[in-house]
């Protein structure tokens, strides 16, 4: 009785940790992506800040990231705390719900906008992208799909949450 009773916070508290090294990793693929391109015996670099789409991505992964740090704070006191409730209680998990369904369309549609341009561009340019411009594509992909992820570890904290409300 006493493990099944701990068994959902656990299980949110596994699923916001998996969340939260998702963002990080998409955090650190797209900060470090780079297209080193020379034009006119100039090399010029292309980074995630030279268009919007993954500035966009990167932003969302920052946000998500740090929100997932304090929400997990939360549940971890609830776990040391034994109560059922990952809000604490009918209010804080209702709050909770409100907030993870709010950060759970935010970063799908970060990994929605990176994959959009990504395939867009791919499919546009794919012919005259050289070895360079076709990695940065590629590690801005695995970005956007560890953000996509992690917003389904959000979705499924959501449905652990509502069930723990509704016990």
């Amino acid at each position: 009785m006493a493990s099944s009773r701990r068994a959902l916070p656990v299980a949110t508290l596994v699923l916001r940790v998996l969340s939260l090294l998702l963002l990080a990793a998409s955090i650190i693929i797209i900060a470090t992506a780079k297209i080193r391109e020379s034009i006119f015996d100039e090399e010029a670099v292309i980074t995630f800040k030279d268009l919007y789409a993954y500035q966009y991505v990167l932003a969302v992964g920052v946000v998500g990231c740090a929100y997932n740090l304090v929400a997990a704070l939360f549940v971890a006191i609830n776990i040391a705390g034994r109560r059922k409730m990952i809000g604490g209680g009918e209010a804080g998990t209702v709050l909770l719900i409100c907030a993870d369904a709010v950060f759970a369309v935010l970063i799908a549609t970060g990994g929605a906008v990176g994959l959009g341009l990504t395939v867009e561009a791919q499919r546009r340019f794919g012919d005259i992208l050289d070895s360079s411009s076709r990695t940065f594509l590629i590690r801005v992909d695995i970005s956007c799909g560890a953000l996509l992820l992690a917003s389904l570890c959000v979705v499924f904290i959501v449905m652990i949450s509502s069930y723990s409300l509704t016990k």
